[in-house]
Parts: C-alpha cells; structure tokens; sequence
C-alpha cells in the first residue's frame, strides 16, 4: 500500500491507524488459518465414520449423524465378521468441537483395533478406560455402546454411560442399559456384558442425548417417550424410513434450524 500525506500530519496518529490496519489482518488471517484447520478435522472425522451399513444377512441397517458444529463429538461404526455376525458402536464425547472430535478419533481407532484382534470386548473397554483417563485433552471421558448381533438375533453388549437403546419386539420394550459408567472418568472400572435378543420382525433403536435433550420454544424437551411412540408406530417401516422420520421429528419440534447438540441415531431390524 502506498500512502499520500499531507503537510502537518502527525507521525504517532499515522503509526496508530497502520497499527491497528496490521492487527486487523492478522486476525483475519489467523480466523482463515483456523476455520481451514476445522474443516480438515471435519473431513478426516468424516472419513472416521461408515460411508454406508455392511450387507449383513437377516437384517437392515441404517445410521445418521448430524453435528452441531463444524466438527462434532459423536461417533456411529459398524463392524461386520466372516461368520454373519455384526458390531456396531454408538458414542458421545463430552464437550463440542475440536477437543470432542480429537477424543472420537482416538476411540474408533481403539475400538477397531482391539475387535479386529478378536479380543474380548471387555477387556477392549478397559483398556479404552485406561488411555483415555490418561489424556492430557479438556475432555476425558466418552460414553459408549457397543452391541454385536449373531445371525439368529442374540444380542451381546456393553453400554458405558449410554442412553439405552431401545428393542422394540412383540413383547414389549427393552431398554439396554447394562455395562457400566462413561470411559474415561476413573483410572480403573469394570464393565458388564448385557444379553438382548431380536426376534423376526424386532427393531433396534440406538441415539446419543442430543436427541432426546433437543429442546422446543417452550423449553420442552423431545424425550424419550416421544422417540418411543415414534419407533413403535412406524416398526414395520425399513429403518432408513425410521431414521428419516426420527430426524425430522426432531427438527420440527425444535423450530429451529441450528442444533443444539450433536445427533446420531442407528436403526436395526431383524428381517429373517
């Protein structure tokens, strides 16, 4: 830039409105540097997460997430097994942004890591406790669900610090809360396995808190009964006409455009 100055101009004045033009680039510069560094953590978290669900026979699966930042702390996987059997995880890490996401990525390279070594998944989340209580991150603990289901519908699982999935079978509604608190919080914890099955015709309903917490005008919460009633009334639907209609419902309940926390919902149903 060059600068034509009249007779009687003050040096300091000058020097203050220059100052001032340099400290304005700069920050603008560096909030270009940073948004540039969130979306590259957006595409890697996105390359973290399934492109679409694995051809598993005997039943349909669907997932979704939205999140509420640029880079979200909600994670969704699936892992499919030679002998018709699948996994699948559904998490939550405290905080939003950067942090979050960092603490996701560090989870779902754990957790494939430790089932593609066939270990015990027991011993995969404890050993998921220890590392993570460990980070030098602002956010240390995650909550966790991680189900795998057997061609003839048993249902083995451990949920940390999760909400429920929710079965939907003829016999009623089962919620999925055995296994215990959120990874991360204590340096060492024990965590159960719980036991589920799924009939022909059953649905799995698997979401993190940003669902069921998303909130209307009123101050009015989405809940848990009304993710419920949804489910049952639509069962018979293919899961991504579920999903759809979850996410929508959500959206309109909340009246707003903006999400107030990050959303991810898995539907399963046993076909066979």
């Amino acid at each position: 830039m060059v600068f034509e100055l009249d007779h009687g101009w003050e040096h300091e004045e000058i020097e203050f409105c220059l100052n001032t033009v340099r400290t304005a680039i700069g920050y603008r510069l560096a909030a270009e540097r940073f948004q540039s560094d969130l979306r590259q953590a957006a595409q890697i978290q996105l390359s973290l997460l399934p492109d679409s669900p694995p051809p598993i026979a005997g039943y349909q699966v669907a997932g979704k997430q939205i999140p509420a930042e640029l880079v979200g702390g909600d994670l969704y996987d699936y892992y499919p097994f030679d002998d018709g059997c699948f996994g699948v995880a559904v998490g939550d890490a405290s905080g939003h942004g950067l942090p979050a996401a960092l603490l996701v990525r560090d989870v779902v390279t754990g957790l494939r890591m430790g089932i593609e070594k066939e270990l015990k998944i027991q011993h995969v989340f404890r050993k998921l406790n220890r590392v993570i209580h460990r980070s030098n991150l602002s956010t240390r603990f995650i909550s966790l669900f991680y189900g795998e289901l057997e061609s003839n519908g048993n249902l083995f699982y451990i949920n940390a610090g999760q909400p429920p999935p929710l079965l939907f079978s003829e016999g009623g509604i089962q919620e999925l809360g055995v296994g215990g608190i959120a990874i991360g919080p204590l340096p060492e914890t024990d965590f159960k396995r719980g036991f589920a099955h799924m009939d022909h015709g059953s649905l799995l309903v698997l979401y993190t808190d940003g669902l069921i917490e998303r909130e209307n005008r009123a101050g009015d919460r989405f809940g848990i009964q009304r993710l419920k009633k949804l489910s049952l009334k639509h069962r018979g639907d293919d899961p991504d006409q579920i999903l759809d209609l979850i996410f929508d419902s959500a959206q309109k309940f909340g009246k707003v455009a903006k999400w107030e926390d990050d959303i991810t919902v898995v539907v399963i149903k046993r076909t066979l």
